[in-house]
């Protein structure tokens, strides 16, 4: 067993809930720090063109392929790597992840799967899955109808519309996990005031309603338990689902067109079933008692959000974005995703049917052909690509974009 932070990571894992204290939490942040300091200089090192082979030699030269792959490249910024969910430019991987939450729920799952297990029919619940998914894809062709987006993809990596919508509130599959200790900490410790669509630090009035909201909740899983679990899955070979274990795969964001998802270290667990991270054993729960001067001193050190939520493009089109959550009026194209992407329908035209005729919200869903019901005037989008004209990744954010020619050693 061994000591992790204020907690133990135990060998054998359970979902007992640990209770923390605000030296735990001290702890937690200064390990922060620690993880923050040493990517900083990893990367640093890749930049210098230094490398693990130098280092240990000729007689270790597998142990420094290794060292180089598993290590350098993850904690190197700007490396692009390929994963099963697209081209991604890495931020550096710190030691941990986390999800932060301002009270006790029962079950911690994306905005699409909460919403779904409200709907008791199997074939509601399919057409929801479609209309959430056109709302999706209705946000993609929005974000596609910048140039500066569309360069992004053409000259950068993959642009992840579906991650994308989830940072800016639109209900999918995705749940949101950061590599920043820190960033937990303000989604634990603040909430949103949607009347005055402001975060604020939490008081007593908000955290004395009930027994649930007198605590406040982070999910903590180290690096190496989730690369380990991978493994896991790489070299099962069980053809019984039943025997399959339930994998939350963390994937990484990374840097994307707009700052939202990478100013929150941004990783997404992309929930295709229903596994609650209070039924995942490799995420410790750590549960702390709320008080007003932790909230109000994270406020601050996250100045009032802006370290999270920063004035970027998408900020001035947030009534756009406000249309595309409830849109309820889509495009052929975006039915065409939706229905490509779901598998319940077998035919096109039966599906088309059941959704227009499926009425939720008390509104019928409307699929118009060669129109996109959402718009944007020329102006707007012109004002936000020549706002970006001059954008460069490197010169931006201080990152040398790499990648790496793998040839595993003789």
């Amino acid at each position: 067993m061994s000591e992790y932070l204020s907690t133990k990571y135990k060998e054998k894992l359970d979902n007992n809930v640990i209770d923390i204290s605000y030296q735990d939490i001290v702890n937690l942040y200064n390990q922060n720090i620690k993880d923050e300091k040493e990517c900083a200089e990893v990367t640093q090192s890749s930049y210098r063109n230094e490398n693990y082979y130098d280092e240990y030699g000729e007689d270790n030269q597998r142990f420094a392929f290794y060292k180089e792959v598993l290590y350098r490249d993850k904690k190197t910024a700007g490396f692009i790597m390929e994963y099963p969910h697209g081209t991604i430019i890495t931020q550096a991987e710190r030691n941990s992840y986390y999800r932060g939450e301002n009270q006790i729920y029962t079950s911690s799952i994306p905005t699409l799967t909460r919403k779904l297990s409200q709907i008791t029919s199997v074939e509601d619940i399919e057409i929801y899955k479609l209309i959430a998914d056109m709302r999706i894809a209705e946000f993609g062709i929005f974000l596609f109808s910048f140039g500066y987006v569309q360069e992004w993809e053409s000259k950068y990596c993959t642009v992840l519309f579906d991650a994308l919508a989830q940072h800016y509130g639109l209900e999918t599959d995705w749940l949101d996990i950061t590599n920043d200790f820190n960033v937990a900490l303000f989604f634990a410790t603040c909430f949103f005031d949607l009347h005055e669509r402001a975060w604020k630090p939490l008081t007593k009035n908000e955290t004395e309603k009930n027994e649930s909201t007198k605590y406040g909740m982070i999910f903590h899983c180290p690096q190496w338990q989730v690369g380990l679990r991978n493994l896991t899955e790489m070299f099962m070979d069980s053809q019984n689902e039943e025997d399959q274990i339930l994998i939350n795969s963390i994937l990484p964001i990374g840097f994307q067109p707009f700052m939202r998802c990478h100013m929150q270290y941004g990783y997404g667990i992309k929930m295709e079933k229903e596994y609650p991270l209070q039924q995942d054993i490799i995420f410790e729960k750590l549960r702390f008692r709320h008080n007003e001067k932790l909230s109000r001193d994270v406020f601050a050190m996250m100045e009032q959000g802006k370290k999270i939520y920063p004035h970027e493009g998408l900020s001035n089109f947030q009534d756009i974005i406000d249309q595309i959550r409830t849109a309820t009026t889509f495009s052929d194209e975006a039915f065409e995703y939706a229905f490509e992407k779901g598998s319940y329908f077998k035919d096109k035209t039966v599906c088309r049917d059941k959704v227009i005729n499926a009425k939720f919200c008390g509104k019928n869903i409307i699929i118009e052909k060669d129109i996109h019901p959402i718009k944007v005037s020329r102006q707007r989008r012109r004002r936000l690509d020549r706002e970006y004209s001059q954008f460069s990744i490197e010169k931006k954010y201080g990152i040398k974009l790499s990648t790496r020619y793998v040839v595993y050693p003789q």
